[in-house]
């Protein structure tokens, strides 16, 4: 009996955090000024070329394991074929 309450809640009380969270970043642009926020000196002292450079490195290992466990697990399934 309690259960089914206490679940209708659960799922109440989500679906208003779900509804009243937006709301509250969705403030007017009067708040901070109009302007935004200045993000420039962070910005500028970050080289992009490397950053990228490593986000590529990363990426291009996932894919290579993804590659070698894909091809080990075909391997396998050849052999328990046979």
């Amino acid at each position: 009996m309690f259960g089914k309450t206490k679940q209708a809640l659960t799922r109440i009380g989500a679906f208003t955090l779900a509804v009243a969270a937006p709301a509250v970043f969705a403030a007017e642009g009067d708040v901070v000024g109009g302007k935004g926020i200045d993000l420039t000196p962070l910005t500028n002292s970050v080289n992009f070329g490397s950053v990228l450079t490593g986000i590529l490195a990363v990426a291009g290992s996932l894919i290579v394991l993804y590659a070698g466990s894909a091809g080990v697990r075909w391997i396998l399934r050849m052999v328990r074929g046979a």
